[in-house]
C-alpha cells in the first residue's frame, strides 16, 4: 500500500457533498433497504466527477495493493474506507476523504468489514515500511517483524481486509519484479506494486 497525498475535492464536490450525504440519509430513514447510488449533478454522476481525481492520487494504481485496475482486469471502482453498507458510516458515503481508487479485488474483499485500526495510504504519519515487508523467494506481504505490536496489528487487518497476500498476488508481484528487472528506460509509475519493486 503505496503512500499517497490527498487531493482536495474538485469545486462541483464541495458544492455538493452535503446536500449529497444529506438526501442519501434520508433516503436511508424513509427506506432503511435502499441500494446505495451516487447522485447526479449537470448529468453527470459523482463517482464520474470523483475517479480523475482519485486515480491521479495513485498514478492509476489501485490505492490498496498498487495494481491497475483499469487495465481490462477490473472496473475503475470507488472504495469507501468506512463502508457505507455499514449503518454507523452512513453519513460518510460522500464524504471526499472516505474514497479511493480501488480494484475489484480488493473492493470485494473488504466488502463491509471494519476496524478502527484499518491503515489509511493518506494518513499523515502513514509509511509502506513502518508495517510491511515482503519477501521476495514468493513474492508474500506481512507485517513488518521489527514493528511494535500495534502496528503489526493494523498491518495484518490492513493484509486480511484487501486480500494482500493472495496467491495471485504473490505471483503477480514476482511476475513484475522480473519485467522491472528486464527494462531500463520505464519509469516506477509504469508499474504495479511500485513498494516491492522499490524495496527488493
Amino acid at each position: 500500500m503505496r503512500k499517497q497525498k490527498r487531493l482536495a475535492a474538485p469545486k462541483v464536490w464541495i458544492d455538493n457533498e452535503e446536500k449529497w450525504k444529506r438526501q442519501w440519509l434520508e433516503l436511508r430513514i424513509k427506506n432503511p433497504s435502499a441500494k446505495f447510488e451516487w447522485y447526479t449533478v449537470d448529468k453527470q454522476k459523482a463517482n464520474e466527477i470523483a475517479l480523475p481525481f482519485l486515480m491521479s492520487m495513485t498514478q492509476k494504481h489501485c490505492a490498496f495493493c498498487d495494481a491497475f485496475p483499469c487495465e481490462g482486469v477490473s472496473n475503475n471502482t470507488i472504495e469507501h474506507h468506512k463502508p457505507k453498507g455499514d449503518e454507523q458510516f452512513a453519513s460518510e458515503a460522500y464524504t471526499w476523504e472516505n474514497l479511493y481508487y480501488c480494484c475489484n479485488h480488493c473492493q470485494s474483499a473488504k466488502l463491509n468489514q471494519w476496524e478502527d485500526c484499518l491503515l489509511r495510504p493518506d494518513a499523515d504519519d502513514y509509511l509502506h515500511q513502518t508495517y510491511f515487508e515482503f519477501d521476495y523467494t514468493t513474492g508474500q506481504i506481512q507485517p513488518n517483524r521489527v514493528a511494535t505490536a500495534e502496528d503489526q496489528h493494523r498491518a495484518k487487518v490492513t493484509i486480511h481486509f484487501y486480500d494482500l497476500d493472495h496467491s495471485e498476488r504473490r505471483r503477480f508481484r514476482k511476475r513484475e519484479l522480473r519485467h522491472w528487472q528486464s527494462v531500463t528506460e520505464m519509469l516506477i509509475d509504469d508499474f504495479a506494486y511500485r513498494d516491492y519493486l522499490e524495496n527488493e
